[in-house]
């Protein structure tokens, strides 16, 4: 330890003669471990550490499927909940959560609350508590008496001002009263941002068995110390058979290939941004490895001056371990220094990547420093010290100190091999630059394919806007319906709209239906488990104002209300999935084994719904609003103009209905589609920030290679300018080794970005496994850029004097 000490002291003593080297080393490597780390904070918030939750890595998801049905991953029934919270043996809790918000009037506009609906363990199961009151308790969870709510705490601090005495008083929600009991800290926010929470209170008859099949909720479950994943999953599958078995419908089951899965939070939750963010991780690696290797170089060059100084040591006793380890030792000097200047890069990185992440993406984040980025911050600035030391501290130990001092502190071998080592680090540069290019070129294509796909309606001129009836208050389907028309009639008046509609769920806002159905005269072969499709309401007009094209028959009229005969459309994918071949129209359909027939009436095209790319093929059926009601739904309005000016139009034509009515989730089709690509988007953006970052990097190593290389070659020069070599002959000779470098890396680089281009190709849309064009492009891109860097110092070859070069040692 003493020796350690010492050699830092006599590190520190060295690098203080050498501040301008010092100072570009250790900003080098502070960007690009200011960048790992901005990233790993990310990936720590949201896939390691999330915060609020006290034990992520013990919390899971209970999940169903349907394998026949296309339908990998849903949500869980009432029953099936009730198993897994049974089961103490392996879940210390378990807890349901329902979406239902909540109309607020209680501020200068009335406004809507995103809320949840759980269980009372909820919070029990996530291992948070309250800052202020309590949370639920049992017999606050039943039908009728939940009415209690915790505040989320921005909705303690927004609409109450922090009050310190707001547990006990009563908050009016959908036109009732509930008591506030409880404030949550400020990093809890599950499920989805909720703004509030209170008691679901599920009816006894809710739990069943014949309610088994029918899926409505989410459902989450802390495992037991000691219980691992694979334990809970194996005991998912018995519970799984069991319920099989015994359900009234077991048959049902096998058929349509059901199951119950378990999936940890972090995936459930986040597992869509974990390639990115992955990829996003290498990248910033990438760049890690240029300023290494710039750093490397730098070393190598100043090891030349020191030379001598290191051949003495070696004479007066020095080992080779002692050599390295005080290269070593200076080299890890530069990378702590670097460490606290990459914590300062960090901090601004996250703030500025949160400052551009799409609104919903960084939403509700706490993305911060803590203990576990700290940590591989200091990792990471080690591991960099070590990679950017090791090649210099290997040549200082290899130091021969007879021939050393007897040539003057010049050994021309040595020096070649450090150069050969700096051209060989330089060459690695621009091969990994090449690869973060050619990936950015790649998925930059792929996102240009990608909003080139058509939706299936026309999303330009389209505002939308939610609305949610409190059920108290529009009892019935009646009150509900007036409600509709009376809005559709005011909004259909505004100026600037040529076409008003409702309709639910729409395309892009986050929320999708899907039912069983039966189809008249048609009897199910064995192992058939039945038809599914996708459900969406709507008005007349919404495929007017959508543009969604008409197959075949007609679009639904003011006739289809309440009272008339039950009619419905498809999409032409389900009817190309059940009606092969066949028109579809006037066949008849219904939901359920008792439900009322409905008679298709017309076919429409199918509309893309979560995704431009990538989202499902399974058919919609589409029902009349206005014979089946539902208090949640969205206001669709068509101008010919700019469509954000028709929120003002929708708001004022709900409030002249009902004036503490609020509207909520106002956007343009056009901001759903973008938001939707939005972390795409932001992934492309961040990578070619790198790309750009690590193509600077490796020109500058360049042509500080270069620029060393003229400084050593300035006696050659001087010798081939006497001779008679040209300027340009000595311009082309510089010029050819950057360039030599530069091919070299572009091969290495292709090679290497071929073979992850195979290994993402899931990731990208529309490009093939070897995209030619941007390889060449990008090839060409970093030679010009290696020309440039190459150019400058040898431009300044050419105008050595050769009688001052022919004297120069």
């Amino acid at each position: 330890m003493n020796a350690v000490i010492t050699d830092l002291r006599y590190g520190a003593r060295t690098l203080a003669k050498n501040p301008g080297f010092v100072a570009i080393a250790v900003f080098t490597l502070a960007l690009g471990i200011g960048a790992n780390t901005a990233i790993f904070s990310v990936v720590n918030g949201l896939l390691l550490h999330p915060a609020g939750i006290a034990h992520p890595d013990r919390l899971v998801a209970i999940r169903v499927k349907y394998d026949k049905l296309n339908l990998p991953n849903i949500g869980v029934s009432v029953p099936d909940f009730a198993d897994f919270r049974d089961r103490k043996d392996a879940f210390t809790s378990a807890a349901l959560v329902g979406e239902q918000d909540f109309n607020y009037s209680g501020g200068e506009w009335p406004e809507r609350l995103l809320g949840a609906t759980v269980s009372w363990q909820w919070f029990d199961v996530f291992g948070v508590k309250p800052i202020l009151g309590r949370v639920f308790r049992p017999e606050e969870d039943q039908p009728h008496a939940n009415h209690e709510v915790v505040l989320a705490y921005a909705t303690w601090k927004r609409l109450f001002g922090g009050d310190p005495a707001i547990i006990g008083k009563a908050v009016e929600l959908n036109q009732e009263s509930y008591q506030i009991v409880g404030v949550m800290g400020p990093e809890f926010t599950w499920p989805d941002n909720a703004e509030l929470w209170t008691p679901i209170g599920l009816a006894p008859a809710e739990f069943a068995p014949d309610n088994r099949f029918n899926e409505s909720y989410r459902a989450f479950a802390a495992l037991k110390p000691g219980m691992t994943f694979s334990q809970a999953s194996a005991l998912a599958g018995v519970i799984m058979s069991q319920d099989i078995k015994n359900a009234p419908h077991g048959s049902y089951a096998k058929e349509a290939g059901w199951g119950i899965f378990l999936m940890p939070l972090t995936d459930f939750a986040f597992g869509d941004v974990r390639t990115p963010l992955f990829i996003l991780l290498g990248a910033v690696g990438f760049v890690l490895l240029i300023a290494c290797s710039n750093i490397a170089g730098l070393t190598l060059a100043k090891a030349t001056s020191r030379a001598r100084e290191f051949a003495v040591r070696a004479a007066l006793g020095a080992s080779r371990w002692q050599l390295i380890r005080q290269a070593l030792a200076e080299s890890l000097l530069v990378a702590g220094a670097g460490v606290l200047l990459a914590l300062a890069v960090a901090s601004q990185g996250i703030r500025a990547l949160l400052a551009v992440a799409p609104h919903g993406m960084a939403e509700g984040l706490a993305i911060h420093i803590d203990t576990y980025v700290l940590l591989f911050t200091v990792a990471v600035g080690m591991l960099a010290g070590v990679i950017s030391g090791v090649a210099p501290a290997w040549f200082a130990s290899r130091t021969d100190p007879q021939a050393t001092l007897k040539e003057g502190g010049w050994s021309d071998v040595a020096s070649r091999g450090r150069q050969r080592l700096r051209g060989a680090l330089v060459a690695g540069e621009l091969a990994l630059a090449l690869v973060l290019l050619v990936g950015t070129g790649l998925f930059l294509k792929s996102l240009s394919n990608s909003e080139q796909v058509n939706p299936g309606f026309e999303p330009h001129g389209v505002m939308t806007a939610a609305l949610a009836l409190p059920e108290n208050h529009y009892k019935g389907d009646d009150q509900q319906i007036a409600f509709f028309r009376a809005v559709l009639d005011r909004l259909s008046a505004s100026p600037g709209v040529s076409s008003a509609a409702l309709g639910v769920p729409i395309p892009f806002s986050g929320e999708n239906w899907g039912g069983s159905f039966e189809i008249q005269g048609r009897t199910m072969g064995p192992g058939d488990p039945g038809p599914h499709a996708f459900q969406r309401y709507v008005t007349t007009g919404y495929f007017t104002a959508m543009e969604i094209p008409l197959r075949s028959g007609r679009y639904f009229t003011d006739d289809d209300r309440k009272g008339s005969e039950l009619v419905a459309l498809i999409d032409d994918n389900l009817a190309r999935q059940y009606w092969p071949g066949q028109n579809p129209v006037g066949q008849r359909i219904r939901r359920g084994q008792s439900g009322p027939w409905e008679t298709i009436v017309g076919v429409v095209g199918h509309v893309k719904h979560s995704a431009l790319v990538g989202d499902s093929d399974k058919g919609v059926s589409y029902h009349p609003l206005l014979q089946r009601p539902s208090p949640d739904i969205f206001v669709v309005a068509k101008t010919p103009g700019n469509a954000a000016i028709l929120a003002g139009a929708i708001r004022e034509a709900v409030r002249s209905v009902d004036s503490v009515q609020p509207v909520h989730d106002a956007k343009t089709m056009d901001q759903r589609i973008a938001e939707s690509l939005g972390p795409r988007r932001f992934a492309v953006t961040l990578l070619a920030v790198f790309a750009g970052l690590s193509l600077l990097m490796s020109a500058l190593g360049l042509y500080a290679l270069v620029s060393y290389t003229v400084a050593q070659r300035t006696h050659e020069i001087g010798i081939r300018m006497s001779l008679g070599a040209r300027r340009h002959q000595v311009l082309a000779l510089m010029v050819g080794y950057g360039l030599k470098l530069a091919l070299i890396g572009v091969v290495l680089g292709a090679a290497v970005a071929f073979a992850l281009e195979r290994l993402l190709s899931s990731q990208l849309y529309g490009v093939g496994v070897f995209d030619a064009g941007t390889f060449a492009l990008m090839g060409l891109g970093l030679t010009l850029a290696a020309l440039a860097a190459s150019y400058v110092p040898a431009r300044r070859a050419t105008k050595v004097d050769p009688v001052v070069a022919l004297r120069h040692e």
